[in-house]
């Protein structure tokens, strides 16, 4: 049974969908595939080598820092997946246009939780808000059987890394944080990262921070020591090799978004920024289960000792 994992959204999310490919590479007879943007398609490797794998940006849809994809790209992805006559799609996120897509691409059964164009609809108690939990639904009505708890690791053999990034990340001790999100509502205010880098240079760590050059901008007028801190943009670090990083870290701080998942999901110690509302709904559950600052409304509310406090807790692990 072939089966495609849609999950045409941003990193967090494709990183999630790495737990539903393993719920269905456990079962036999099942052959599991990805239909990714082509924005996040560098998190799939890392559930290991050799995935099935169909990836372009919908052209709906704008992805961070990015135009919206080009019909000729989805079109040419739609004939490819229709070519491989899968069973069914396991939609994650779904809406009519993915749904609509699956349709064109010729797959016979489409499990989604909402949209029109699906042709099995789950609909999930009140207590059920978790993406895990809701894609752990959708493997059960594909399946026929529940798939147990779902969980996304990383696979220790998939990790990028070039030549510079392996002499860096292997020497000394490092942090990695991530200041910036798609979402400046999610974001930590920018004079709270102070405290937080003076732990870790008292701690001995050296700092990656996870930053495109704009933010790099911002983020460089902070006070620090010369060579205690170097900038993902200037390593032109993928994801992959971004992973890589992350796995070398003692310490993984951002807020909620696709890095945060990533830590969880390589077993990195790591400390989220998080909304109440949404800690039900999306906190990451990799081999890590990450240390949360929560606030109500703003992330100002949250102390200016509180996550030098917890990451310091962390970091005595």
């Amino acid at each position: 049974m072939k089966i495609l994992i849609v999950s045409l959204d941003n990193v967090g999310d494709t990183i999630v969908s790495l737990a539903v490919y393993r719920a269905l590479r456990a079962q036999p007879g099942v052959e599991p595939a990805f239909w990714t943007k082509e924005y996040s398609r560098d998190v799939v490797p890392l559930a290991g080598p050799g995935i099935e794998h169909y990836h372009c940006d919908p052209f709906w849809d704008r992805s961070p820092g990015k135009a919206k994809g080009g019909f000729y790209n989805y079109f040419k992805t739609l004939l490819a997946i229709r070519a491989a006559r899968f069973d069914a799609a396991v939609i994650i996120h779904a809406n009519w246009r993915k749904n609509l897509s699956c349709l064109l691409a010729g797959i016979p059964a489409r499990y989604a939780l909402k949209g029109a164009f699906a042709t099995h609809y789950v609909t999930p108690g009140p207590e059920v808000t978790h993406i895990l939990d809701t894609s752990r639904l959708l493997v059960e009505a594909a399946l026929g059987k529940d798939p147990g708890e779902l969980r996304y690791p990383a696979a220790a053999t998939s990790y990028g890394e070039t030549p510079e990034t392996a002499a860096l990340f292997s020497s000394g001790a490092w942090a990695v944080i991530h200041p910036f999100s798609g979402n400046p509502r999610r974001n930590l205010p920018l004079a709270h990262w102070t405290p937080i880098l003076q732990l870790l240079e008292a701690r001995g760590l050296r700092v990656l921070v996870n930053a495109s050059r704009d933010e790099k901008e911002v983020f460089s007028a902070l006070p620090h020591t010369a060579g205690s801190r170097v900038y993902s943009c200037d390593l032109g670090l993928d994801i992959k090799n971004l992973a890589y990083a992350v796995s070398r870290a003692k310490l993984f701080i951002g807020n909620n978004s696709g890095p945060l998942h990533l830590a969880s999901a390589l077993g990195t110690p790591c400390l989220g920024i998080f909304q109440k509302i949404w800690i039900g709904k999306i906190s990451p559950r990799g081999k890590f289960l990450p240390e949360l600052a929560v606030f109500e409304n703003d992330p100002a509310e949250i102390g200016a000792g509180e996550i030098p406090a917890k990451a310091g807790k962390l970091l005595g692990l």
